[in-house]
Order: C-alpha cells, then sequence, then structure tokens
C-alpha cells in the first residue's frame, strides 16, 4: 500500500470514528436522559393527586396537605380564555388534553437541578410524571399541545427541541393548519 493510500485510509477511519461518536453521544445525550429520568421517576418524591387543571400548562396540586400552583417545565400551551388573558388557537384542547392526562391522577413532581424552584409568578416549576412513567411535560409538546418553552436552560431543552421540531414536522396540534403557528412561528 502506498503512503498516501495509507494516510487516505486512516483519515477515513479516523472521520467515521468522529461520526460514529458524534451518533452515539447525540443518542445518548437527547434520549438516554429522558430513559433514565423515565427509569427512576418514582424514586423522587411522593405521589401528590391532581386537585385541578388549570390550563394546557398549569395544575394544582395536593402538595402535603395545602394545593400548591404548578407550572410544567420547559413548555407553554397556549392560553385559554379568562379574565387575565384571551384565548389563542389550541388553548382549549390543550387543556382538554391535560384533563385527560391528569384529572383525577396522581403524579410526580420532579425539579430541574438547572431551572430554580419557582417561577415568575410564584408556581412551583416541575416535571410531571404519572406512575406509570409517562413524561406528561415532553408528551405535550411531542403530541402538538404546547411549545418547547426556553426562557432559561433546563434539563431536557434539547429533548423539548426535538420533539417540537418532529411535531412541526408532522403538523400535530396546534402546528396543524387550524392555528397557522406553523408560519407564523420562525423555526
Amino acid at each position: 500500500m502506498t503512503q498516501a493510500k495509507l494516510k487516505l485510509s486512516k483519515a477515513f477511519l479516523f472521520l467515521a470514528a468522529v461520526i460514529v461518536s458524534g451518533v452515539i453521544g447525540w443518542t445518548l445525550g437527547v434520549y438516554f436522559p429522558f430513559y433514565f429520568q423515565k427509569q427512576n421517576s418514582q424514586k423522587v418524591g411522593g405521589l401528590y393527586p391532581v386537585a385541578e387543571v388549570v390550563d394546557g400548562d398549569t395544575i394544582w396540586v395536593n402538595f402535603n396537605g395545602e394545593k400548591k400552583l404548578v407550572r410544567l417545565l420547559g413548555v407553554n400551551a397556549p392560553e385559554i380564555n379568562d379574565k387575565y388573558r384571551k384565548e389563542e388557537c389550541f388553548g382549549p384542547e390543550a387543556k382538554q388534553e391535560m384533563e385527560k392526562l391528569l384529572s383525577g391522577k396522581k403524579v410526580y413532581l420532579l425539579p430541574d437541578p438547572k431551572a430554580p424552584d419557582k417561577g415568575k409568578y410564584n408556581r412551583l416549576l416541575r416535571y410531571v410524571f404519572l406512575p406509570n412513567g409517562d413524561f406528561i411535560n415532553a408528551d405535550l409538546v411531542k403530541n402538538g399541545y404546547a411549545f418547547e418553552y426556553i426562557y432559561q436552560p433546563f434539563q431536557f431543552m434539547e429533548y423539548f427541541h426535538s420533539l417540537e421540531s418532529r411535531a412541526k414536522q408532522e403538523r400535530k396540534g396546534l402546528w396543524s393548519d387550524k392555528c397557522n403557528y406553523y408560519f407564523l412561528i420562525q423555526k
């Protein structure tokens, strides 16, 4: 084998190793945290009964004997009509989905090590899991009931971004022609 061919095959092997490492790193970075969190969600904290669904990203939970308002971390659902805000397209559907998923259920509430405990309206910021491991925050983004909401870094930022990208691509929920968000919000 000539010197040039040897250098070329070493370069090719190096490039292949970099690509394979990148794919493995991306897979672990995007999917492993979700899998790990899902597998361990039952080990963190207790189960808390959902007292009421407020809208597509906020719930009241009976938290150690008192009701606490919980804002789902990393997501933002369109608004429903109330005394503070006008209804936005897909707001009622997002609330209905939350009611379907959470009404009468108990949930695990997980804080994010990268995010504050409470948001600007003094609501607890949490990831919400069902006892079977379903990750409610992620499910809402994945199925087009909520946008990813990046106001500061959080543990599942990349994962939620990939879920929203797929929901946009598949024109799910609020990304369908009904709301026109697909064209109003730049990628």
